[in-house]
């Protein structure tokens, strides 16, 4: 049921919330009568000189390979698909086709697609696994039946992989949790299913109490929770806005979202993404020129956004966002599917971490599937808009419960993150998500990958664009025993292919490590480093030679290195090189002090993670048997810019020798 469809919803329902109600905001006369076309182009005039909005664009090269590969692809396909229809009229096909008289009853393109380019690459899809999607999970491998065929058959065996690819983001979908039993308790006594709709026999104390937690921990006065998150969205929407509303959709929110709009009776409009010029522009040419024929006034806007962009691992500019949509009365709808749990500093989402007070967001949706290690989503935001979902929404009123074994898991972890358990647990995995994603993430970029996304994001896209390198990447990351997701068209445009690294905090920083080896290496053979910039950039001989005549006492050599997260032996060498004990390298170079008396610094410039400076020290206490007296230390670095407060230290090794250049 759509809010506005009906006016005779408010006599049977009673008082509409005012989410539902018409909201008629006030605009300059000085925009009347002109085209929405005019009334955006002097907008985007107006703020042209003030607004530098950044796009990712595709470089040409990347993009002609991969016109040029698909183009390939199309034309065989369709020179076979000429062929098969000839053997059909022989009666010669091998394969069933359209009974004679029936329309086809599958998409032309699609059914194309499927056949001549997924088919060919499905292993890389759909992976079956025989394990909980902890940090390390078990992929059951699949062939091919037969050659000219799409099915696969499962070999009866498995692989133990690494798990760069489950939305496992505090790892709660760890199989040996210590609320496992507490949810086993609740299954026994509720039951796996309620059999029910949340308007029947549904409603369980446990969903309850999971609804009263979500209103608290997302700061709003009430909450309302479903049994899946695509369907929060697809009919939540649809119940909220009706005829005579607009809908304001990011150009590349979520299919649940844009199925929920088009469900809707709604006008419905795209900005630009994450840009909030552009959505002001939209905004004000909506208000100037009203509902389309009439120009009436519109009955609502709704703008809708995510908190984090699950394909492009892109933060929303929440706090841009929230002051158009005040400035021109626009209520706003916020999908925190991926970032509740995941952003902030408590984990309280996007609002958290962009610093915006929950009263300014109109609706706050989230799901239980990403970070919480369930399943459902949820809806926060004032009573009586709750209550009005809570008796018009198709997912409310006709759809089965969320199940009590599901909803004590997502309680349970909302408890623990939230700190109500009595231990730092969940701050700790807030913490160490955080970490692991900006680690990875600086991995990524210094070997010379074209990374998508912000920082703390635990998404991290990798651009592959040519269609042959998503089987490619797929199949030689699984070969080294690692699972990543690849995406394609058209889960994301024809020619912006890529693979996308979702983080856990149950990861550790050594398998992280060796997972950046393992993608360094497939990296280099499917040739994917677009944004490589030459490194390890060794300084020129001259450089390192004058460098060694002046330093080599005191530099070249072995040293203790004491870092953040780790302790190694660090080896550096008269050829400009250095290298950790794990087999991480990068080179060195060094730099008089800042200050007047102030000893030469010591420039650790790694090749996969960022430059670090240590200060020439007097040794704080003199080892045995090593003739250097003296230390380096500095700051730690995990990512640019960002020092933890801690100490990255070097010392010689106690038996040490004096080491000169050859």
């Amino acid at each position: 049921m759509c809010v506005a469809r009906d006016e005779g919803m408010t006599k049977r329902k009673g008082k509409v919330p005012p989410l539902a109600l018409s909201k008629v905001p006030t605009y300059s006369s000085t925009f009347a009568g002109k085209s929405s076309k005019k009334v955006e182009e002097m907008w985007r005039s107006e703020t042209a000189n003030s607004h530098q909005e950044e796009e990712h664009t595709v470089p040409w090269i990347a993009a002609l390979t991969t016109y040029f590969s698909y183009a390939i692809l199309i034309s065989v396909g369709t020179l076979r698909d000429m062929l098969d229809s000839l053997l059909t009229i022989l009666g010669w096909a091998k394969f069933a086709h359209t009974p004679e008289g029936y329309g086809k009853l599958l998409n032309d393109f699609q059914d194309f697609y499927t056949r001549r380019l997924y088919s060919r690459i499905q292993d890389c899809f759909n992976r079956p696994i025989c394990s909980a999607p902890g940090a390390w999970i078990d992929v059951m491998e699949r062939e091919f039946s037969e050659e000219q065929t799409s099915e696969m058959k499962l070999t009866g065996t498995h692989l133990t992989a690494f798990n760069l690819s489950s939305y496992n983001y505090l790892g709660f979908a760890e199989s040996d949790l210590e609320m496992r039993d507490e949810v086993c308790e609740v299954m026994n006594r509720l039951g796996v299913s309620n059999a029910s709709s949340r308007t029947e026999l549904g409603t369980t104390d446990a969903h309850k109490e999971l609804e009263a937690r979500v209103a608290e921990f997302v700061g709003k006065p009430a909450a309302l929770i479903f049994g899946m998150g695509f369907a929060t969205n697809s009919t939540v929407l649809p119940t909220l806005v009706g005829s005579g509303g607009l809908i304001l959709s990011d150009e590349l929110n979520h299919s649940s979202i844009v199925v929920g709009a088009r469900g809707s009776a709604a006008r419905i409009q795209v900005f630009k993404h994450n840009c909030p010029v552009s959505l002001e522009a939209r905004l004000r040419a909506a208000i100037a020129e009203g509902q389309p024929r009439t120009h009436r006034p519109w009955k609502k806007i709704l703008v809708v956004v995510e908190g984090l962009y699950s394909m492009e691992g892109e933060i929303c500019r929440l706090k841009e966002i929230v002051a158009v949509c005040k400035k021109y009365k626009a209520y706003l709808y916020v999908d925190e599917a991926h970032s509740i749990g995941a952003l902030g500093r408590t984990g309280r989402g996007v609002l958290e971490h962009c610093g915006v007070n929950p009263e300014d967001v109109d609706i706050m949706m989230g799901t239980f599937t990403k970070s919480f290690g369930s399943v459902g989503g949820y809806i926060a935001a004032s009573k009586e808009v709750v209550e009005f979902l809570r008796r018009s929404s198709p997912g409310s009123i006709y759809a089965c419960s969320m199940a009590p074994a599901a909803v004590t898991q997502a309680s349970l972890a909302l408890r623990m993150i939230a700190g109500e358990d009595g231990t730092g647990k969940g701050r700790d995995k807030i913490e160490t998500l955080r970490r692991n994603a900006n680690l990875f993430r600086a991995g990524l970029q210094r070997m010379g990958c074209e990374v998508l996304g912000d920082e703390d994001s635990p998404v991290i896209p990798v651009m592959l664009y040519n269609p042959a390198k998503i089987p490619a990447f797929s199949r030689e990351c699984l070969a080294r025993k690692l699972a990543v997701v690849v995406v394609g068209f058209p889960a994301t445009p024809l020619i912006k292919s890529r693979v996308r690294f979702c983080i856990s905090a149950a990861h550790t920083e050594s398998d992280l490590i060796d997972a950046l080896r393992v993608v360094d290496e497939v990296a280099d053979k499917v040739m994917v480093k677009y944004k490589w910039t030459g490194r390890p950039n060794v300084s020129p001989a001259a450089e390192v030679a004058s460098q060694m005549q002046q330093h080599c006492s005191a530099v070249v050599g072995n040293w203790d290195a004491e870092h953040c997260t780790w302790r190694d032996s660090l080896a550096i060498e008269a050829t400009g090189r250095f290298a950790r004990g794990n087999g991480d390298q990068g080179s060195w170079k060094v730099k008089p002090g800042a200050g007047e008396g102030q000893g030469m610094i010591l420039c650790l410039d790694w090749d996969r993670w960022p430059s670090e400076e240590l200060q020439l020290h007097v040794m704080d206490s003199p080892r045995v048997n090593t003739p250097r007296k003296h230390m380096f230390k500095g700051e730690s670095h995990i990512i640019p810019e960002a020092p933890l407060k801690c100490d990255f230290i070097l010392r010689p090794p106690p038996d040490s020798a004096h080491h000169s250049p050859k």
